[in-house]
């Protein structure tokens, strides 16, 4: 009699908007956000000269802002994606993230940031909107 050995494991599709942000939060930190910048960012919003700019870094590192993650939504029309990210950051006051992403030949970039609070967690979006839609 074999043993059956039952178990749950979660991996994030990195063709997914949720899963490429999740490998940038896994990937990035402060010592290597400037190297993998092209890896999560799209050119557009990275623009010229962004290596010598001293605040880029932490502008890119927005993810820091939010501690743990409630719930996302995530919609995609040919090649833009919108993601929306609830959470809270280290004070447990809620954060959204709202992130617009474009298709690159390596895959979803993160193209449009928005980090904003909201006065409760009954407030989060319950849908996928892009920085302009949400917070307009």
């Amino acid at each position: 009699m074999l043993p059956l050995v039952v178990g749950c494991v979660t991996v994030e599709d990195s063709d997914t908007l949720y899963g490429a942000y999740s490998d940038y939060v896994s990937v990035a930190d402060r010592n290597n956000i400037i190297e993998v910048a092209d890896d999560f960012f799209s050119r557009n919003l990275l623009g010229e000269g962004y290596q010598s700019n001293p605040d880029a870094a932490d502008q890119l590192l927005f993810k820091n802002t939010m501690s743990n993650t409630h719930s996302h939504f995530e919609s995609i029309e040919n090649d833009v994606g919108c993601l929306i990210i609830n959470g809270t950051n280290s004070e447990e006051e809620p954060v959204v993230f709202s992130l617009k992403y474009s298709a690159g030949s390596a895959g979803w970039l993160i193209d449009g940031i928005h980090v904003g609070f909201v006065e409760a967690a009954s407030d989060y979006p319950q849908t996928a909107s892009c920085p302009a839609d949400y917070f307009g």
